[in-house]
């Protein structure tokens, strides 16, 4: 992870997107200067039949309770809860700079 005026970010996520936008799991749009990530029919249909797999059913609790906690707050709130949160080790660094 890296520094980023809006809070921390991985190049590779960027990679990670076009990946899943390519196999059809996921649409990105763009709305003034935010860019809307959401499932397809397609991507819904997948997460849905990896969910009732045991072998994700930890993660699938715990991907639940993050939305509820979260799920409704914005992009911005999210930033500034992680550098209030986080201070030394994101707000502090210079931008660009890697996050250990």
């Amino acid at each position: 992870m890296v520094r980023h005026h809006y809070g921390p970010w991985d190049k590779r996520y960027y990679h990670i997107l076009a990946h899943l936008e390519a196999k059809g799991l996921i649409s990105i749009s763009k709305s003034g200067k935010s860019y809307q990530i959401a499932l397809t029919e397609f991507g819904a249909e997948k997460a849905k039949a990896l969910g009732k797999l045991n072998s994700f059913s930890q993660l699938v609790g715990h991907m639940r309770e993050v939305k509820r906690v979260f799920g409704g707050k914005s992009g911005s709130y999210l930033k500034d809860l992680i550098y209030r949160l986080f201070d030394e080790e994101v707000g502090k660094r210079p931008m660009g700079e890697k996050i250990d």
